[in-house]
């Protein structure tokens, strides 16, 4: 596959996609001093302490309005702009980052206490109303967030603000300058999990008053758009963005004076340029580079909470029959199209489910469909006797995520198991993605990655009947029933079920799941508190980062 990388719920176009691809979401850039190293516990360093890597897979960043954050490039640079309540650490379990919290015994209220003093990189205050008022900006009709429903749309009053009927977000209220309540619409487990993303996270008032609402991010470079580890001292569109420490950040005091973040749209030239010393450490090594890579001091790989699959028009002949879907799911050698050096090589793991390792809820034990070529045939001439008589098949991907050669292996299974002509169609990806809103592919390539570790985020917005990521438009009444039961509990009673959802939706095969990509990075020993987590690059404690 080409090094691009599409997101079910984002809906953009993100570098990596099979054969491995960026998942990247820096996902603790604040840290709390309850988390924080003494700094003298560690020998100071004479080493210059400017960390230089690469923002991999772009030519410039596309927002830094975290309500309007569209793909995970520019995320990366927002979460050490940006902070908020409560972070992921590495396990990533959620902890306080500007607030602690409590949670009601019906689980609708949480009431969150800010540290005193918090301020914006400016010093400008920040309080329990900046959330009030950024809460509700993001959903505002005219900022045009297409994620703000995802995160916040559980609030009380969300759905209001968000159709612009109303323009005061009743479930979010400041008791004081340290006191924010929220109020949800139902128990939701994953809540604090989705309060992790920078869309959740407060932004300057003042400065959004004085640049206006369309253009204000463009204007972030000296100013003090938010409270996370840095502010923007540079940014040279197309080439980088030059970081320096916040002056008025609440967290421990951190070791680097500087981090260059260069934009480079290829992770070949990547890797190369780290090979040359252009780099501290490089990250999302395609396929091709992965030999030299495992070969250096600081190769390191991990599995993302990320699934790439095939989906089925259920409407469409011949997949609205479910011995067609199974069949061509025996057909599918999974093991081969991640190992052959010709397609995957290794840079991704067989995927059995559709949730991948790390995922609470994960459970590697369901019965699946394993590649079986005579038992795939069987199962198509249960419903095709004379497979000769089945209705033509197009396989349709986009040609900037999907490779030739992993298109062409797909079809050489498939036909040579089944009997069948099946043609293939690369298309543009936008065009793709028009195709796919307007359902008219008949068999397509989805890619997942988790918004936020919860299974709600890999079924429920994809597979439920009335889900807008339901691309093949797939039903099954029992595996909606599921879901809606397990987001009226919580704990091990709310994954079991899941579990059981997963189960319809796999046997039933409203997604064929295909592989768990891996990222993989050289971090050499050189680079201290830099390493990948299932949610990808991971950089915590900012106040740990440091070159030796």
């Amino acid at each position: 596959m080409d090094n691009l990388r599409f997101s079910r719920h984002l809906h953009f176009r993100l570098p990596t996609f099979i054969g491995l691809y960026l998942c990247l979401v820096l996902l603790a850039a604040c840290a709390t001093s309850a988390t924080g190293t003494n700094i003298g516990s560690t020998p100071r360093s004479t080493v210059r302490q400017v960390l230089v890597f690469p923002n991999v897979g772009i030519q410039d960043l596309a927002t830094l309005d975290p309500a309007q954050a569209s793909d995970e490039n520019s995320l990366q640079a927002m979460m050490m702009i940006y902070s908020g309540l409560v972070r992921l650490d590495q396990k990533l379990s959620v902890i306080p980052d500007q607030a602690t919290w409590t949670i009601s015994t019906d689980r609708k209220v949480y009431t969150f206490y800010l540290k005193p003093g918090l301020t914006f990189s400016d010093g400008t205050p920040l309080t329990a109303q900046s959330y009030v008022y950024s809460l509700t900006r993001a959903l505002l009709p005219s900022v045009q967030s297409s994620n703000a429903m995802l995160f916040l749309g559980n609030i009380a009053g969300a759905a209001d603000v968000n159709s612009g009927k109303a323009t005061t977000l009743r479930g979010v209220k400041a008791l004081n300058a340290t006191t924010l309540v929220i109020t949800l619409t139902r128990p939701t487990e994953y809540f604090l999990q989705a309060l992790t993303n920078p869309l959740t996270f407060p932004v300057n008032q003042k400065l959004i008053e004085q640049y206006g609402a369309a253009s204000w991010s463009d204007h972030v470079v000296g100013n003090g758009a938010g409270s996370g580890p840095f502010e923007v001292q540079t940014w040279v569109h197309n080439t980088k963005m030059v970081l320096v420490p916040n002056p008025h950040y609440y967290g421990p005091h951190m070791r680097l004076a500087e981090v260059d973040m260069i934009f480079v749209v290829d992770p070949h030239t990547a890797f190369q340029a780290y090979q040359g010393g252009q780099y501290n450490f490089v990250w999302n090594i395609s396929a091709s580079d992965l030999v030299a890579a495992r070969g250096l001091s600081g190769f390191t790989s991990q599995i993302l909470l990320e699934t790439d699959a095939l989906f089925f028009n259920t409407q469409m002949p011949p997949f609205s029959q479910l011995a067609v879907r199974q069949a061509f799911a025996y057909a599918t050698d999974k093991d081969t199209l991640a190992q052959s050096q010709s397609t995957l090589n290794g840079s991704v793991v067989p995927a059995p489910t559709i949730i991948p390792p790390g995922i609470p809820g994960y459970q590697p034990n369901l019965t699946t469909l394993p590649f079986n070529r005579a038992k795939a045939l069987a199962t198509l001439k249960t419903v095709y006797p004379d497979v000769s008589q089945m209705p033509v098949v197009t396989f349709s991907y986009p040609n900037s995520l999907v490779s030739s050669q992993v298109a062409g292996a797909l079809q050489q299974m498939w036909e040579a198991a089944l009997g069948i002509r099946v043609n293939l169609l690369p298309v543009e990806t936008n065009a793709y993605n028009i195709e796919v809103a307007n359902h008219q592919i008949q068999l397509g390539f989805e890619q997942w990655s988790a918004d936020f570790p919860d299974p709600y985020d890999a079924l429920a917005l994809n597979l439920l009947s009335t889900a807008p990521g339901n691309d093949g438009m797939w039903q099954n009444s029992q595996f909606d029933q599921f879901v809606q039961q397990a987001e009226q509990t919580y704990g091990t009673t709310r994954l079991d079920l899941y579990g059981q959802a997963e189960q319809i939706a796999i046997t039933d095969v409203g997604w064929l799941p295909l592989d768990h990509q891996a990222l993989s990075a050289v971090i050499p020993p050189t680079v201290h508190g830099v390493s990948l987590t299932p949610m990808g690059l991971y950089f915590g404690d900012w106040s740990n980062v440091y070159l030796t």
